[in-house]
Order: C-alpha cells, then structure tokens, then sequence
C-alpha cells in the first residue's frame, strides 16, 4: 500500500488545496521554476513516484518526478496535510516541500533522475 494516494493528490492539486513551504520557495527561486509550472506538472501523465516517506511528521510525502518544459523536476509533497489543511479550512492539502532540478545535482542522481547515487 502507497503512503501517498497520488490520484487522490493531484484531485488536491487540481482544487487548488495547495500550499508552499518558504523552503520550497527558496528552491523554485534557485532553479528558476515557477510554483503553478511545478503543480501542473505533477498532473501530467507522465509524473510518477519514486520514493515515498510515510512518517513525514508533516503528514505522508512522497519524491514526485515531473518535467517543465521537457527538464526534470523533482517535488516533495506531502498529502494529506491535515494540519496545515486545518487552517485552510479543507479535509486536507497537498503541501510542495520543495522543488528543484535534479540535473543540476548529478552528483545525487543518476541519468534516469530516479536512483540516488550512493554518497
């Protein structure tokens, strides 16, 4: 069983019950990628899994592997987060803890941006 229902996350993403950490800002900012670019990627049909954390104390995230413009991007999201949710008043959002270029990190991931490379 998925830590993360991904179709029911990107029904999140699609409602607009979003929210972005002040890191993930940080991020988009450094790899020049834009929040909304980001989320809409992530509904692609190409967007997949890779890895999933499900005792994200923020609630169940998982590692997204989406592109923007035909380059990678990899997110980290966590839904459902309930708290976070609370104080939007929603059953529960999908929070991008953050966002970045996984080819500008290629000593982290391998070619198909989906294997960590041993440190």
């Amino acid at each position: 069983m998925r830590a993360v229902d991904f179709e029911a996350l990107k029904q999140a993403i699609q409602r607009q019950h979003t929210l972005l950490t002040r890191h993930a800002q940080n991020e988009l900012i450094a790899d020049l990628l834009e929040e909304e670019s980001v989320w809409l990627s992530i509904l692609a049909p190409g967007a997949r899994i890779i890895e999933e954390y499900p005792d994200d104390p923020r609630g169940p995230s998982c590692l997204i592997l989406s592109f923007v413009q035909q380059q990678p991007v990899h997110t980290v999201v966590a839904y459902p987060a309930r708290r976070a949710a609370a104080a939007q008043q929603h059953i529960a959002v999908a929070v991008m803890i953050t966002a970045y270029r996984p080819d500008k990190r290629p000593h982290e991931w391998d070619a198909d941006y989906q294997t960590r490379l041993s440190s």
